[in-house]
């Protein structure tokens, strides 16, 4: 079962806990079990519960589910894993959080409704054209 109906906590990577809320992850086509991990994975950010949330330094568990994680590694032709772990870095400091830190999805979403959009998000992400960070408020 993808991301089980009660887990306990999700490990994510950090451009997948800021990003997830504004990007329509779920027009990027890597197969059926990859989108219904990314839509399991929307409800339960978009939930605003007690759930714990590590913040994972590498793959994580939406990678678990991507055709495009190979040997660990994010092998997307649009971002490999030392581009993706540049824009994690991003979002780590933008959010003041760091690897290894368990926080409710609840405080989460305070502080990335605080800080969105981070300076990555105006200056750097190669995303920012279809992203809603910018529509929010």
């Amino acid at each position: 079962m993808i991301f089980s109906e009660n887990p306990g906590t999700l490990r994510l990577r950090p451009h997948h806990i800021f990003c997830g809320r504004f990007l329509p992850l779920e027009s990027i086509v890597r197969g059926e079990e990859f989108a219904c991990a990314i839509n399991r994975m929307k409800e339960l950010t978009q939930s605003e519960s007690d759930l714990i949330v590590t913040v994972t330094d590498g793959p994580d568990q939406l990678c678990d589910y991507c055709p495009e994680c190979k040997n660990n590694r994010c092998e997307n032709p649009f971002g490999n894993e030392e581009e993706v772990k540049k824009w994690d870095a991003k979002v780590l400091k933008g959010l003041g959080i760091f690897y290894g830190e368990e926080i409710t999805l609840r405080a989460l979403i305070a502080l990335i409704r605080e800080k969105a959009p981070l300076e990555f998000c105006k200056t750097r992400c190669p995303w920012k054209q279809i992203c809603a960070v910018f529509s929010c408020p």
